[in-house]
């Protein structure tokens, strides 16, 4: 059976889900920030997407306030990430949650644009794409269907055969919360709302290549910090296991979210704004010192971190 890879809180543990169960191995290394001083910067930055060969980047920079939130893009050039350029698709609209497809050919993202393509921004968030043209991107299309709505719908995550995993608020389940819709003869279904859903709300979704696991964010769950990373499997018969929180290293007593996954689920991608360094000095700062606080990664703002992944076994 196919193995996958994540990290939970209780080390070397069998942990049992119902019918089924998962060997633990303890977490791999200590987050570290991703790319600092070109994707992680003093800048407010979130939501990591890998293209499948590794080698393209996609995130969000803005400002905390969520109020200007544009996509960018770097590229691995011997070694080194390019310094970020504005995605082809953004710079105008409100767009964030870029996610690459499992093949690569399309993105995934969410705008305030109008569907018209002109006028006033949307009040909520919707999911549009953009396909693989050459060594480009199309024009951004508008995804129709049930899936979007005149409520909020975000972090859409693409599978190979057509699925969409994202994140909605509806009114039959107060709440953000996290759907799938499932691709049938070229048309998006109904969105199904997954079963771990509940009464808190659950954000952020990053499914595992197989579809055998998911991590997502919530506050709502207790744990560690504000946010907190969480997983959970597939079991049986549609069903999903209770989440379990992810733990540190991986969650602090910050907040933890925007997780994605490597190609190979060896790699978790999250956006955090924790700070390493103890929060009272043990002498007064200078002028220069509070600076170099405040202009760097780890200032408070959401900073992108990656980290390897141990191996979870699936008897």
């Amino acid at each position: 059976m196919k193995k996958i890879f994540v990290s939970v809180v209780a080390p070397l543990a069998a942990i049992s889900l119902g019918a089924f169960s998962q060997v633990v191995r303890p977490a791999v290394g200590m987050p570290s920030l991703f790319a600092p001083g070109i994707i992680s910067t003093q800048d407010f930055e979130y939501g990591l997407s890998l293209s499948p060969d590794g080698r393209t980047a996609l995130f969000t920079r803005g400002d905390a306030g969520f109020n200007r939130l544009t996509i960018l893009e770097s590229h691995l050039d011997n070694g080194r990430w390019s310094k970020p350029q504005v995605a082809s698709f953004s710079g105008i609209w409100k767009d964030t949650d870029a996610r690459f497809s499992e093949d690569g050919q399309k993105i995934m993202f969410i705008s305030t644009r109008p569907v018209s393509g002109a006028g006033e921004p949307r009040k909520d968030y919707d999911i549009w794409f953009v396909e693989r043209q050459g060594r480009g991107w199309s024009e951004a299309r508008h995804l129709e269907g049930p899936v979007n709505s005149d409520a909020n719908e975000a972090s859409p995550t693409l599978m190979r055969d057509g699925t969409l995993y994202f994140e909605a608020s509806r009114p039959d389940h107060p709440g953000t919360h996290i759907y799938r819709s499932r691709l049938i003869n070229g048309r998006y279904g109904e969105p199904e709302l997954l079963g771990f859903a509940g009464k808190g709300s659950d954000i952020n979704p990053a499914i595992s290549s197989d579809g055998g696991f998911i991590v997502f964010a919530s506050r709502d769950r207790g744990g560690v910090g504000g946010m907190d990373l969480f997983i959970t499997f597939a079991g049986p018969n549609g069903t999903w296991s209770d989440p379990r929180n992810l733990g540190e290293p991986i969650n602090s007593k910050f907040n933890e979210t925007s997780p994605s996954l490597s190609a190979d689920d060896r790699t978790l991608y999250f956006s955090s704004n924790r700070i390493d360094q103890p929060l009272v000095r043990a002498r007064q700062a200078s002028f220069n010192t509070l600076g170099q606080e405040l202009h760097g990664p780890q200032n408070g703002l959401l900073d992108i971190y990656e980290v390897p992944l141990p191996e979870i076994h699936n008897p």
